[in-house]
């Protein structure tokens, strides 16, 4: 994802962009019982916060979770609100990070 100029200038280039590389075989250990507990998430928002982590769409998530696209936009809304986060970009890299310090050593 291309990062903001007002980033770039910290890294002494004229523009950036951020590479999120996956491995879905050794997904991010993240239950969504941990984030209810971190963040005080409802059992909806976690899921949400998981199935977003895992860089599913927000109509996919609606589908699997099988509630309206408005629900889940509701959901993400207090997700951010409770993370302080904004995008969802912001979101997975937070969730990321939180994941990768719970995850035992390889």
């Amino acid at each position: 994802m291309p990062l903001r100029s007002g980033h770039a200038r910290f890294l002494n280039a004229p523009a950036a962009a951020l590479v999120l590389i996956f491995d879905h075989e050794r997904e991010a250990r993240l239950p969504p019982a941990d984030l209810q507990e971190v963040y005080d998430f409802t059992p909806a928002e976690a899921e949400v916060a998981v199935r977003v982590l895992r860089g599913h769409g927000l109509q996919y998530v609606a589908d699997e979770l099988r509630v309206t696209l408005s629900t889940v936009r509701v959901h993400l809304q207090r997700v951010f609100e409770k993370t302080g986060t904004h995008r969802q970009a912001e979101l997975v890299r937070m969730l990321v990070e939180l994941a990768t310090t719970n995850m035992p050593d390889a």
